[in-house]
């Protein structure tokens, strides 16, 4: 099989997801999640956005000062609302997560660091490459295929 790893040339990507994208992955996508990762957990030549390290301590920072006026809240609920907008799912069910998302409280955002293991995912399901040199995007991951390092 031809592999991400195989094409990167790494074995594992590093990715940081808030709880709340998750939860809704959960509840409204069987599990199937949509990830942007990097091939190393501090890439240095990344953006603090697109790096999954940084991501976690600040979104860790924003949690425990609940700061729900900082702007990767606002950052993060638009993008989730992207997400959801450009989905399949019924008019009814995207109202309801549209207003979940709008009144969710900091806590919502605490994230998650994960662990992808590129071995078993198939290149063509690499969407997209980002901005920065160690940032890619698969949109249909699925729990067999992320260890949790820090929940």
């Amino acid at each position: 099989m031809s592999t991400i790893a195989k094409h990167l040339g790494k074995t594992n990507g590093y990715s940081c997801q808030p709880w709340l994208s998750i939860d809704i992955a959960d509840r409204y996508f069987a599990s199937v999640y949509r990830a942007w990762f990097a091939t190393t957990i501090n890439p240095q030549l990344n953006g603090h956005s697109s790096n999954p390290l940084v991501l976690f301590q600040e979104l860790d920072r924003i949690i425990h000062t609940n700061d729900h006026n900082h702007s990767r809240v606002d950052q993060l609920k638009q993008r989730m609302t992207n997400w959801i907008a450009g989905s399949n799912l019924p008019p009814v069910d995207k109202a309801s997560i549209f207003a979940e998302i709008a009144a969710a409280p900091v806590l919502a955002f605490r994230p998650q660091l994960w662990k992808l293991n590129l071995l078993n995912i198939h290149v063509s399901r690499l969407i997209s490459l980002g901005q920065f040199p160690d940032e890619y995007q698969v949109r249909d991951l699925i729990p067999a295929e992320i260890q949790v390092m820090v929940p």
